[in-house]
């Protein structure tokens, strides 16, 4: 929803200049349908209120007034700001297209629910939101990679007649913010594989792989995430026991060079999900909580502070402005919100940590950064919509249901 929406309280009123475009062009050009209007109103007094001052209502070359979303009014769907969360009922195997330009969860995209006709366990959308990827259940004997265009108004259409694009039991996607790059991390903890992107065809050829080297003397490692910098520098991978990887990256070859990974406190010790902020600096959601590392130099992660939060955490998404991290505690269902201070000192939100679904296993912002996604295992509030209120504070906008069994991963991608 723009300024507009929000500011103009008079249905009927004209844009000003200074205010943001309206919903659509507007109307008030020289315009020969127009000049009996404007004519009527040179002879009317200046009028106050929001009442309909020229009787021109449903005609096609008339005003329209604009749609101002409430509690009772959903407005109809526009713009790009798709949400795509994978439904892990492993009975259900698909995919749910949501329309955030409402603020709420009520408006379905077309098409959607979508039945990949398998369980979708990770999914990666290009940075022009041209193609979504979408990773198999790697419980499989053999895992798939897919792709599907995205239409303007959200429809998924599957690429290569349906076919898979790779063969390849992994666990974790992310895209360069250039959109060369596709990076697939593998089931088995040992394996970065690396995809160019035809811009075209969504189309993609294998380029590279990076070698992970789990953190020294952890046992039982496993991937968890990979991700990459939005400065493009570098990519990142947790692998639970096996601490963090990082990789330095060549945009142009999409070459990766190896760092040495950071290695946990001890085998007890887990890193689940990492996200890296406009400023390079990583938050990694494990066992003890959320540690913050700086990435400045080349990729190379070095260890600032660990902070404390809710049980279980497991998640974490840091908005595009750097101003807020926050993490998906799984253990107890909730999410623990921090705003982001110089040099990445965290501080707790007030009221955190914040009621989120049940088991959750997934938190992505939408495109404007006003709302926070996450999703777990409920039947009836499985995914949940919240809003940033201006201290990072989390008021839920809308709940779905969701699946019932943790036994396939949650995942969200959503447009940029």
């Amino acid at each position: 929803m723009n300024y507009y929406q929000r500011a103009n309280p008079c249905p009927m009123a004209m844009e000003s200049p200074t205010m943001a475009p309206a919903p659509r062009r507007s109307k008030f050009h020289p315009h020969p349908a127009h000049l009996c209007a404007l004519a009527l109103l040179s002879t009317l007094p200046l009028l106050s209120g929001c009442g309909s001052f020229f009787q021109c209502e449903g005609k096609a070359d008339c005003p329209t007034t604009p749609c101002v979303p409430s509690s009772t009014v959903t407005c109809p769907a526009t713009g790009t700001n798709f949400a795509y969360v994978a439904n892990p009922a492993s009975s259900s195997n698909n995919v749910i297209g949501y329309n955030l330009e409402n603020g709420n969860l009520t408006t379905a995209v077309s098409g959607s629910p979508y039945n990949f006709n398998y369980a979708p366990i990770a999914m990666a959308i290009t940075p022009t939101n041209t193609f979504l990827y979408a990773l198999t259940n790697p419980g499989l004997t053999t895992g798939y990679l897919y792709g599907y265009s995205v239409s303007t108004s959200g429809a998924l259409n599957i690429l290569s007649s349906g076919k898979p694009l790779v063969t390849e039991s992994a666990v974790s996607l992310a895209v360069s913010p250039d959109g060369q790059w596709l990076f697939v991390l593998d089931a088995n903890g040992l394996t970065l594989s690396e995809y160019s992107i035809n811009a075209s065809t969504g189309a993609v050829t294998f380029n590279t792989t990076g070698g992970i080297t789990p953190g020294q003397g952890t046992v039982n490692h496993v991937s968890n995430q990979v991700t990459v910098a939005p400065s493009g520098d570098y990519v990142a991978v947790a692998l639970g026991t096996g601490g963090l990887q990082t990789f330095t990256l060549d945009t142009s070859t999409g070459a990766l060079t190896a760092q040495n990974p950071v290695a946990p406190a001890s085998n007890q010790v887990g890193f689940f999900g990492v996200a890296i902020d406009v400023n390079d600096y990583l938050y990694v959601a494990g066992t003890n909580g959320l540690t913050v590392f700086s990435a400045t130099t080349a990729g190379v992660p070095t260890n600032l502070k660990t902070y404390t939060t809710g049980n279980g955490p497991r998640t974490v998404a840091v908005n595009t402005a750097a101003t807020y991290a926050y993490v998906g505690n799984k253990t107890d269902g909730s999410i623990s919100g921090f705003s982001i201070g110089t040099n990445a000192v965290l501080t707790p939100i007030a009221g955190s940590p914040f009621t989120a679904p049940t088991l959750i296993g997934a938190l992505s912002f939408d495109q404007s950064g006003a709302y926070l996604l996450a999703s777990g295992y409920d039947a009836t509030t499985g995914i949940e919509l919240f809003t940033l209120g201006t201290t990072g504070a989390l008021t839920t906008s809308g709940t779905a249901a969701s699946g019932t069994t943790q036994s396939i991963l949650s995942a969200i991608a959503t447009t940029h």
